[in-house]
């Protein structure tokens, strides 16, 4: 360091009696705003700064997320340590390294292919220090170890694993049931945080606006998020209650302005459905699904071709928009669909913006909308249409098994409605016989392409 900067100033109190602790297993565990990853970006640099022959590794699952995550915070830890990039360090991006005028080297790897950076490490300096981040992003303890055992030769006197990562809700998920096996071990310390444990000048009064809000709309969702608990996974995958049904007349009742209306179309094939809503920001400040189209060509003889269904979904928009006197702005699609996308620009000039669902589809999808659905500012017309949805969001679980196996799947099996239950939609003028997730997914589809816009994403 160039001069003397106070470590108790830039680490939580939380951290303090672990800092210094050359313990081998060091596992940082905790919910949002915990400040457990500035922590151990500043450990590393402290290590490598103070310490004679110590170089680190820096790893995250993918490669390509390396640069805009630990690579930033570990220049940011510099920084906070009054280190001058070009004076005190070099910092270079191919490949990513940050070597310190000592002569010590911080190294940037992905899981996917940490075995490159082996030739890059320089074998007189030995590795003392491996940092996990995110480690939930990994497919399993095997995997963490067979990367330790690379960087661990060549240490006689000591040697730091730091793991840092959010608790996965799942008790069954295997980084839970690995940190109950690890923390039995002599060598290893766990650290529980959250942003509780942390001054609140550090966080800011949106965060923690953020997080009392979550707190009062969703409890269980928060201590997840922000307390960091597992909290389990059970019932539904959707809490329906979050969700606000309003009589179909509730727009022009309360004389609602709808200032501009999404659509959003989960494509099905030969027995799966269709499905497209219509969503609309009210000058009330609440997002509505206003109405739904839905076919399913489960059970039917003839079914319909992209062209047919590409028609359909123009006239359900152009009607929408006749009916609310509003614009359309984004149109959302299933990226996994070509044939309905290709034929809607080529009958209408139209490019269906295809949803980016991520590297994990179903976690992808899945947790952005339910912090939507917490914030408590969707609500839903009580229509003959949004019957569908109703139906499917009520009933839409996990697949029996997958949650005990750590890696929870959603049930896409179709189920038949009860002789009762007839569901009829007037857009397409047909019966629908089973039912699934359809809906669900076009929701989830909306959120995750409407993430900034509906203040999930700043």
């Amino acid at each position: 360091m160039t001069k003397q900067v106070s470590l108790k100033s830039l680490v939580a109190p939380h951290f303090w009696s672990t800092f210094n602790s050359k313990i081998t297993h060091q596992i940082d565990k905790g919910g949002r705003g915990s400040t457990k990853t500035s922590k151990d970006a500043l450990k590393v640099v402290t290590h490598c700064l103070s310490e004679n022959n110590c170089s680190a590794v820096v790893i995250r699952r993918y490669q390509n997320t390396l640069r805009n995550s630990v690579y930033k915070e570990i220049k940011r830890a510099a920084t906070r340590l009054e280190l001058q990039e070009g004076k005190n360090y070099q910092a270079y991006v191919s490949p990513l390294e940050i070597h310190l005028n000592n002569s010590n080297n911080i190294y940037f790897a992905g899981g996917d292919d940490y075995e490159k950076i082996k030739g890059m490490i320089d074998e007189k300096k030995p590795i003392k220090i491996i940092w996990f981040e995110e480690l939930t992003e990994f497919n399993g303890p095997d995997e963490i170890e067979q990367i330790i055992a690379t960087f661990t030769r060549g240490n006689d006197d000591w040697f730091i694993v730091l793991y840092s990562y959010n608790p996965p809700k799942n008790k069954y998920h295997w980084v839970n049931i690995w940190e109950e096996q690890m923390k039995k071990r002599k060598d290893c310390i766990v650290t529980h945080s959250d942003y509780e444990t942390v001054p609140e000048k550090w966080l800011g009064r949106i965060f923690i606006e953020q997080a009392e809000e979550l707190r009062k709309n969703d409890e269980k969702r928060f201590r997840w998020i922000y307390k960091g608990e597992v909290i389990g996974i059970e019932g539904l995958i959707h809490n329906p209650d979050l969700i606000e049904w309003v009589p179909e007349n509730y727009i022009e009742k309360n004389n609602i302005k709808i200032l501009y209306l999404d659509f959003s179309t989960d494509c099905g094939h030969q027995t799966s459905a269709t499905a497209s809503g219509c969503y609309g920001f009210g000058d009330d400040g609440y997002w509505y699904r206003l109405d739904s189209y839905y076919y399913s060509p489960n059970e039917k003889m003839i079914k319909k071709a992209p062209s047919e269904l590409a028609k359909d979904i123009f006239n359900f928009k152009t009607l929408m928009i006749k009916k609310y006197k509003s614009i359309a702005d984004q149109e959302t699609v299933d990226s996994a669909e070509g044939a309905l996308r290709n034929q809607y620009f080529k009958d209408y000039g139209i490019r269906l913006h295809p949803v980016d669902k991520g590297k994990d589809k179903e976690e992808g999808l899945i947790e952005p909308t339910n912090d939507f659905l917490a914030k408590r500012k969707f609500r839903a017309l009580d229509n003959s249409n949004n019957q569908i949805f109703k139906k499917e969001i009520n009933n839409y679980t996990y697949k029996e098994g997958s949650i005990e196996k750590g890696k929870p799947i959603p049930d896409k099996t179709e189920k038949a409605f009860l002789s009762s239950e007839k569901y009829y939609n007037t857009y397409t003028q047909d019966y629908s016989y089973t039912y699934c997730d359809h809906s669900c997914d076009d929701f989830q589809y909306w959120v995750k392409d409407n993430l900034q816009k509906l203040g999930l994403k700043y």
